[in-house]
């Protein structure tokens, strides 16, 4: 194969808009058809659709409290220098928290606040006002009510409040299959025999925990050797069963680098370099409608690349956005000096010193 140069040095900025809008054009970006999916199933999944409400919760007038069930009008007048006493009958009952409420009463209360007298007889110090300590009907959900809106990723208290509703089963998003593809000639699997010159494939791990922390799907391969047609031949594969795919290392410019040539060969090379440190040599392009990404073999580069161009996309299919990571000012312990043109990632270490956070810069090599 003919060694290449980068296609091009893209700024950050335009690289990622410009490469969503691509996908977006091609329709490379558009969730896949939602799934019925059980609630109890569905943490982390994203909604196709609103969620509503098919019972109200509580369903009926509940007791909120252990005690007794009265009516307010009952009580009027107690106070600690004058006690009522009132005999458990028709309007007077023992209750549980939970229970429903009798009928004919509209206050319950608390165990603690009863002195008994007799064995069904028992004195109280204080009014209880109309709906005290009662659970009304649909005081947590209202039927028809809407529990949760579309493209909401579901937490675990989520699936409470929609079992509650009543609802046990909902449309959501599928997960974005993620197919990555670790290449290199001098790569092994994780626990294999070492000689000299080779590398262990843990990239690929790293990046479909990624995936799956993002809320994907990843669909590891079995490693490719630096052999351009069967490289090809895998990229089909890949295509056929996966909805994005990564291809990691060979996207540089060396004799063996064959990622940009095939992406170009198969489809489009949307840019093939992006003005950042370290993450350079990525490869951002489209085949068959759907995203393809070099990926750096550098392990950091590696993962700043999926950071910065995977993430949106699995995102994006999911029906969502990424979150924003939260941020901190910081003092710099000494100064930094990048390359002119180039935007830099530092890695730091964070540390306090009075009221001050303190940013260590740690070493720019390119491997953890």
């Amino acid at each position: 194969m003919k060694r290449d140069v980068y296609l091009s040095d893209r700024p950050l900025e335009e690289a990622q808009t410009g490469y969503m809008e691509l996908l977006q054009r091609a329709g490379a970006l558009n969730p896949g058809r939602p799934e019925l999916v059980e609630v109890e199933k569905a943490s982390g999944r994203i909604t196709a659709a609103p969620v509503y409400a098919r019972v109200s919760s509580p369903h009926y007038n509940a007791s909120a409290m252990d005690g007794v069930a009265v009516r307010s009008m009952d009580t009027f007048g107690a106070s600690e220098t004058s006690p009522k006493k009132l005999t458990l009958g028709e309007f007077v009952h023992m209750v549980d928290t939970g229970d429903p409420l009798p009928p004919g009463c509209d206050a319950v209360i608390m165990i603690e606040d009863i002195h008994f007298v007799a064995e069904e007889e028992f004195e109280i110090i204080a009014a209880a006002s109309p709906w005290q300590h009662i659970r009304v009907i649909g005081e947590d959900v209202v039927a028809t009510e809407m529990i949760l809106p579309g493209n909401h990723r579901l937490r675990p208290v989520d699936l409470g409040g929609i079992l509650a509703g009543g609802v046990t089963e909902i449309y959501v998003y599928p997960r974005p299959r993620v197919a990555l593809l670790p290449t290199g000639s001098e790569l092994v699997q994780p626990g294999a025999g070492l000689k000299e010159g080779d590398i262990i494939e843990y990239n690929t791990r790293v990046f479909g925990a990624l995936v799956e922390e993002w809320g994907g799907m990843p669909i590891r391969y079995d490693i490719t050797v630096d052999d351009y047609n069967l490289l090809r031949e895998r990229l089909k594969s890949a295509l056929a069963g996966a909805d994005v795919v990564l291809i990691n290392a060979g996207s540089s410019a060396g004799r063996e680098d064959y990622t940009a040539a095939l992406i170009a060969e198969m489809g489009e090379v949307y840019t093939h370099g992006v003005a950042i440190k370290p993450g350079k040599p990525v490869i951002l392009g489209l085949v068959d409608g759907k995203p393809v990404v070099g990926v750096p073999g550098y392990p950091v580069s590696a993962v700043l690349g999926m950071d910065l161009f995977v993430r949106p996309v699995v995102y994006r299919k999911l029906g969502s956005v990424p979150p924003v990571r939260p941020g901190v000012d910081c003092f710099m312990s000494r100064k930094i000096v990048s390359p002119m043109g180039v935007e830099e990632f530092v890695r730091v270490k964070l540390g306090r010193v009075g009221e001050k956070i303190i940013a260590t810069p740690i070493s720019r090599g390119a491997c953890p």
